[in-house]
């Protein structure tokens, strides 16, 4: 649900498209789709490509009904993170066709918003589940809590395992921040960007509303480019809108079809924001620029 235009408050809010494809744009040196096959479990929701980003890998197992589960892979940057957990049975035989986990949820200090997707593996043998994260506040050294109820047949609506089943880890922030200051109008809204997070998952950019709405999410939304290090410019679509502890935060992360697009940081020179250049990892506390959109 659109927060902003129910009419209710922003806080614990968050607005994202629905990801339509899963091809994987690499910002590198040069642009390539989908170039290489990844082993790691975000390939089971991208198909490959992610292998060349740092990941955090994870050795969080607890066992329940016998059934493992595993925090396997998070990305953080920031207030974003996406996140895999696994579930498989501690036999070692497969899962029947439908398994699913229900009832998943997430819980992390000072509050989240978050989507969740899951998929049974080729070999039936896991159920991987990935949290596409936003938080109130940042994720550096957080702990992050992941719960499920049970398993289940989809198909059969029969019970597999019983849980509760409950898994915690630690969150990493792998963003470079800049700092900004950046006026943004447009009709009755008025925004100020304080602060830009680039990372592999994306560009998240920060602000707080100036026109006496703070309880709200703003509608409006700027064009954001990246430029790289070779002169390549790719406009960025976003996938998020949420609340954040003094502000409100877009998450920019989709080309313009909506698939998703994971960044190689070290290549980016600039972001450019309604067409102003910012230089990523130099300050620009002393310029403050007003535009009209």
């Amino acid at each position: 649900m659109d927060k902003n235009k129910s009419g209710k408050k922003a806080f614990m809010s968050m607005r994202k498209r629905v990801i339509t494809g899963v091809a994987i744009l690499v910002i590198g040196t040069s642009t390539t789709v989908a170039a290489s096959q990844d082993t790691g479990y975000f390939n089971e929701f991208f198909g490959g490509g992610t292998n060349g980003f740092v990941k955090d890998t994870h050795d969080q197992e607890v066992v329940q009904s016998g059934i493992k589960m595993k925090i396997e892979e998070s990305l953080s940057a920031g207030k974003s993170a996406l996140t895999t957990v696994s579930f498989e049975k501690e036999d070692g035989t497969g899962f029947p066709e439908g398994a699913l986990v229900s009832n998943l949820e997430l819980d992390v200090k000072h509050g989240a918003s978050y989507m969740v997707e899951q998929q049974l593996t080729e070999d039936h043998k896991k159920i991987i589940v990935m949290f596409d994260i936003d938080t109130l506040s940042s994720l550096e050294g957080k702990g992050i809590t992941i719960k499920a109820d049970a398993i289940v047949n989809d198909e059969t609506d029969k019970v597999i395992a019983n849980g509760p089943f409950k898994n915690k880890f630690t969150a990493k922030d792998r963003s470079d921040k800049t700092d900004i200051d950046l006026t943004l109008k447009q009709q009755n809204e008025e925004v100020v960007l304080k602060t830009i997070y680039v990372s592999a998952i994306g560009i998240g950019i920060e602000g707080e509303r100036m026109d006496g709405q703070s309880s709200y999410l703003p509608e409006i939304s700027p064009i954001v480019k990246v430029m790289t290090k070779d002169n390549q410019i790719i406009e960025l679509s976003t996938s998020s809108t949420s609340s954040t502890d003094n502000g409100f935060k877009w998450q920019y992360s989709l080309d313009s079809e909506g698939n998703r697009i994971f960044l190689d940081k070290s290549a980016i020179k600039n972001i450019m924001i309604n067409n102003h250049k910012i230089s990523i990892g130099v300050c620009q506390d002393s310029c403050r620029i007003s535009l009209v959109c």
